[in-house]
This record gives C-alpha cells, sequence and structure tokens, in this order.
C-alpha cells in the first residue's frame, strides 16, 4: 500500500508556495478503528487532511488538534497533528444515528463550531481559534479562516474516497510594494480550475505542470506522514487518579475490573484492585517527597 506523504512546493519567481497531502495507509488505519456512518468518515478525514495542512505550514514544535463541537447530530470529531506528522482522528456520536447511514456530511459542518488549537511545546501553551461552521465545506471554512486570522490569501481544496483522501494548500506570501500581484491573480484563478478527480487520480507534478506551465516551480522532497496514538498506561493512570481514590474504588466494587478503551486506536487497558490500590499509594509516596523537597 502506498505510503502517506505530504509535498510542498513553492513557485522560483512569484511570492507563493503550497503543499499537497495525500493519505492511503494512514486513513486506512483510522478509518478502520470504527464503523462510522458516511458522513462522518468524509468529515473525519477532511478534517485530518486540514490539520496537516495547517501543522506544515508553521514553525512549531508540538501539535494542532482541529476538532468539531456543539453541532446537535455529532458529539465530537477530532483530529491531531504533531510537527513530527504523526497523526490520529476519532469521533463521537450517538449509536441510533448509525442505522441506516443517518448522518450526512452536510449535518457535520450545518451548524457548531470549528475550534483549531495549537499545543506548544516551546512555551506550554495553548492557543486556540473558534470558527463558526456555516454548512460549507470543510475547505471553504478554513480558506475563509485564513483570509480572516492571517489575513493572507490561502486557498484548500480537499478530495475525498473512501480509500483516500488528498489535499492542496496554496498561499500568498507578502509582496508589500505589489510587484507581483498580476501573477499571483493568475496563479490563484488557475488554481481554482483544479478538478477533484484530477486531485484523486493526478500526481502532484503532473498537476503543478499542467496548471502553470509558465512558472518555474521547486517541488521538494516528500515527507512521510503515519499513524501515531499518543496514549498510553501511564496518561490513563493519570486520568484515573483525577477521579480519586473513592469513585475508583466504587467502579472496582461494582465491575471487578477498569477497562480503558482508548478512542483513537483501541488499545485497552485494564485495572484491578490491586493496581488502584498501588496507583494511590505511589502517588501519597509522590507528594510526601515534593513536600519534603520544598521543606
Amino acid at each position: 500500500m502506498v505510503n502517506s506523504f505530504i509535498r510542498k512546493f513553492a513557485f522560483d519567481k512569484i511570492p507563493v508556495h503550497g503543499a499537497f497531502v495525500e493519505l492511503t495507509d494512514v486513513w486506512y488505519t483510522i478509518s478502520s478503528q470504527k464503523e462510522y456512518p458516511d458522513g462522518i468518515k468524509q468529515l473525519l478525514g477532511e478534517l485530518l487532511v486540514a490539520n496537516i495542512l495547517l501543522t506544515t505550514n508553521i514553525k512549531l514544535q508540538g501539535k494542532i488538534i482541529v476538532q468539531i463541537q456543539n453541532n446537535p447530530k455529532l458529539d465530537l470529531a477530532v483530529s491531531e497533528c504533531s510537527n513530527k506528522l504523526k497523526v490520529r482522528a476519532t469521533a463521537k456520536f450517538a449509536a441510533s444515528a448509525h442505522q441506516d447511514n443517518q448522518i450526512s456530511y452536510a449535518d457535520c459542518i450545518d451548524s457548531g463550531s470549528l475550534i483549531i488549537t495549537i499545543d506548544s511545546d516551546n512555551d506550554g501553551k495553548l492557543y486556540q481559534s473558534i470558527v463558526v461552521l456555516n454548512g460549507r465545506s470543510i475547505s471553504d471554512i478554513l480558506t475563509e479562516y485564513m483570509l480572516q486570522s492571517e489575513q493572507l490569501h490561502t486557498v484548500f481544496f480537499i478530495a475525498y474516497s473512501e480509500k483516500k483522501i488528498v489535499g492542496c494548500m496554496l498561499q500568498k506570501l507578502p509582496d508589500v510594494e505589489g510587484v507581483y500581484t498580476e501573477d499571483i491573480d493568475r496563479v490563484f484563478k488557475m488554481a481554482e480550475t483544479i478538478e477533484h478527480h484530477e486531485l484523486l487520480s493526478t500526481e502532484i507534478n503532473v498537476i503543478l505542470k499542467r496548471l502553470f506551465y509558465e512558472d518555474d516551480i521547486i517541488l521538494f522532497d516528500s515527507q512521510h506522514i503515519s499513524f501515531g496514538c499518543t496514549c498510553g498506561r501511564e496518561r490513563v493512570i493519570n486520568m484515573l487518579r483525577s477521579l480519586g481514590l473513592e469513585e475508583a474504588t466504587s467502579i472496582i466494587e461494582d465491575e471487578g475490573i477498569i477497562t480503558v478503551t482508548c478512542d483513537f486506536c483501541n488499545s485497552v487497558y485494564s485495572f484491578n484492585e490491586q493496581d488502584v490500590l498501588s496507583m494511590f499509594t505511589n502517588l501519597s509516596i509522590d507528594l510526601e517527597c515534593i513536600s519534603n523537597e520544598i521543606n
């Protein structure tokens, strides 16, 4: 199976650059984790491609999280992409919505909010933008968001199929004196002629050559995209500790065991009574050590 990748490009003599993303094996891994209604599946794939394009367009040590919330037919759709191009994505929805494939793509973007969060490792801070959904496509919503937030002319094109998702981003760079205005306008007008079927079936170098035959374009090497979940037993232990000993013990008394399944990769973490007592005992010891160090 073909690897998933992103490939950046830049115009040699015009202040415009862009990137091309193709997801195949990674998309198969993510989409096969759960059974999704067709509409949610398309939404999740497009969110993931958009996320990758956003992440690779800025200098970042950390990750970008893109999610949809407050949609009446969709509990949550979320994707993550790190600066190392490790990605994951999942969606939550009412079980009844899967019957007769009740949730369409239009339902998923008809209302609610698109939330873009930059989680920076450099300063440990979260930077968040909230975009109101307006019923248009994810690519149109992001195009408008970039124009308003970054004030840079940027367009997104995303083509979806069950086995492959392809995305392309084109962005104008600063042209303070307006020297390249006509050339930039020409480039963006030509980009608008890209067809979805062409994105899904044609290699990026062929598309660029057809659209921009007048221009010299630098096409950089492909960068591999891979699935990577950040869950782990220690993370789950910290989550259970946040519940408190009384709540965790209560679950053990009712269920006999605590089982936590990761929404992103389906990994299962199980804890018996001894595990629960141990995690809270170790927490007490850690806190005591910290207290002694401070004193």
